[in-house]
């Protein structure tokens, strides 16, 4: 009787285990959907589609430039969810990126997704798909990246930004790719590698 009931004590203090268990696992999904949200998913994979880039890397962009919000707008100008400037979003459009036949809307969810995209393809073309330069260039811009190769700073075999000289872009690098790994275990976005395309 005795050894019954230790029995059914040790299944009770099993299942009570399991459904604590359960919970936090709920609870950490939830947190992780909030914290990384997802809310232009399907334009995302879409762009991220046509230019060959991982859809984790863009949803950090954006997650880090914007927190997903359209009206954003920095100090220097730049505007929407990827954060873009309208000279580089005219610039884009010359080269035959984003929705070139759209009036030009950079609070436009979809246009400011497929201009960012388009460029971020470019960078990763233009450095030999290393995010890391890549990602420096898109905070900084290209030449000051080309110089910080040409000091040796950075190299084509960069695997973080410890070396970046700019703080603000040091960071922005290590908070991508900390947000792309998370993107991807949180949403299950399989790894991919972008192949050159879009410039």
């Amino acid at each position: 009787m005795a050894g019954r009931f230790r029995l059914r004590a040790s299944r009770r203090r099993l299942i009570e285990l399991a459904l604590v268990l359960a919970l936090v696992a709920w609870l950490a999904w939830v947190g992780l959907h909030i914290l990384l949200p997802f809310p232009y998913a399907n334009i995302i994979q879409s762009q991220a589609r046509k230019y060959a880039l991982d859809p984790a890397l863009v949803a950090a962009v954006i997650r880090v430039e914007s927190g997903y919000r359209t009206d954003a707008v920095s100090d220097r100008g730049a505007v929407g969810l990827m954060q873009i400037m309208p000279t580089t979003a005219r610039w884009i459009r010359q080269h035959g990126g984003g929705l070139p036949t759209a009036q030009l809307n950079l609070a436009n969810p979809e246009q400011n997704i497929a201009l960012g995209s388009w460029f971020l393809a470019y960078l990763l073309g233009r450095y030999a798909n290393n995010p890391v330069l890549a990602l420096a260039a898109y905070n900084s811009g290209p030449a000051v990246t080309d110089g910080w190769i040409t000091q040796r700073r950075l190299t084509f075999h960069s695997r973080n930004g410890n070396s970046i000289p700019y703080p603000e872009t040091r960071y922005f690098v290590a908070r991508v790719l900390r947000y792309r790994r998370w993107y991807r275990l949180t949403y299950g976005i399989p790894r991919t590698t972008h192949n050159g395309r879009g410039g």
